[in-house]
């Protein structure tokens, strides 16, 4: 796998949505924030040949939302979580057992 692909997927986001969109075959991840779409979809087929070599299921569509980080403050002291990018990545094909438990 290129370097550059393999920093590309930070982690999966598991939430209520994307559990729920799972059943359509969206998955989400976050992703680095100058990562563009094709650079995630390519890191994406990467990585579903690398863990799933029989698997038949390849990338379809790639959407992406920048996520700001909010300022959180206790009393007199503020922090600032970093921004950072997320990517909806839709999936034809059969189930990912990578977000099934």
């Amino acid at each position: 796998m290129n370097k550059r692909h393999s920093q590309i997927i930070i982690r999966p986001m598991i939430t209520e949505k994307s559990a729920q969109q799972m059943e359509l075959g969206q998955y989400t991840f976050e992703v680095m924030k100058d990562a563009n779409k094709v650079e995630i979809a390519q890191a994406i087929e990467q990585m579903l040949k690398e863990l799933y070599p029989k698997s038949k299921s390849e990338v379809v569509s790639v959407n992406t939302s920048a996520i700001r980080g909010r300022f959180r403050r206790s009393k007199r002291h503020g922090r600032a979580p970093k921004d950072s990018k997320k990517a909806i990545v839709t999936m034809s094909g059969e189930p990912l057992e990578l977000f099934t438990a």
